[in-house]
């Protein structure tokens, strides 16, 4: 059994700083951009039709809406601050559309995969997922979630929607050509290592490309607490 994602000889240490003292710039490399504009990243991307046509989806739901997507600048001092190596396919698309702003909240209409036990966990008026997400690309907040998440889940956060527990959407990192993103609880995590229990037992998954996941977003939060429902539903 794998003890987690090989890092190359020259990558940083894994001493992780604590995300409130990171100084980078942020905003700065984040590319702002209306729907149209969205569009138009998508349609001049390499990326296959599949995920060109889920993107698509996405947009039209929100058309009031900004989008951004993540410059290389920022996703290469991911890498440095994590210790980590990205995927190739998702700094292909977080530089092609990364979603409706860091601060936004989201929820789900549903999973692509009915296995994770989230994909139950529905709220009785609506019957979408009943979590709101909130953006975790920064990765992992220290040293220990570090060794949970990745040595542990082998997986990148990239959102969470924390209730007592934090229930994460993540990169697989076990197969870097696998795109698919990953459901877990950190709780389910550290239980499962603590049991000596390899911690990926608890990885589910969730969506089958990133693009797909985006087009299954249902509802938005905005920072003022406005919450706005995709477009043609009730």
């Amino acid at each position: 059994m794998s003890e987690g994602p090989d890092i190359a000889p020259d990558s940083p240490s894994t001493d992780i700083p604590d995300i409130i003292s990171d100084k980078f710039d942020y905003p700065a490399h984040r590319v702002i951009g209306s729907a149209a504009e969205a569009v138009n990243w998508v349609e001049c991307s390499s990326l296959p039709e599949v995920d060109k046509a889920a993107f698509r989806v996405f947009v039209d739901r929100f058309p009031g809406l900004t989008f951004y997507r993540d410059d290389a600048a920022l996703l290469a001092h991911l890498e440095l601050r994590n210790a980590v190596v990205l995927p190739p396919w998702l700094w292909e698309v977080r530089q092609t559309l990364s979603g409706l702003g860091p601060d936004v909240q989201i929820r789900f209409d549903d999973f692509d995969d009915w296995l994770s036990p989230r994909a139950d966990d529905t709220d009785d008026d609506d019957g979408f997922i009943d979590l709101w997400y909130e953006d975790r690309f920064f990765g992992y907040l220290q040293d220990e979630d570090r060794d949970r998440l990745m040595t542990g889940a082998e997986c990148y956060p990239i959102l969470s929607a924390t209730t007592g527990v934090e229930y994460l959407l993540a990169a697989d990192l076990r197969d870097p050509a696998n795109g698919r993103i990953v459901d877990l609880c950190d709780e389910d995590i550290m239980d499962n290592r603590y049991a000596g229990r390899p911690g990926t037992e608890s990885v589910y998954p969730a969506f089958e490309s990133y693009a797909s996941m985006l087009s299954h977003i249902i509802e938005c939060r905005m920072e003022d607490g406005t919450v706005i429902r995709a477009r043609n539903l009730a």
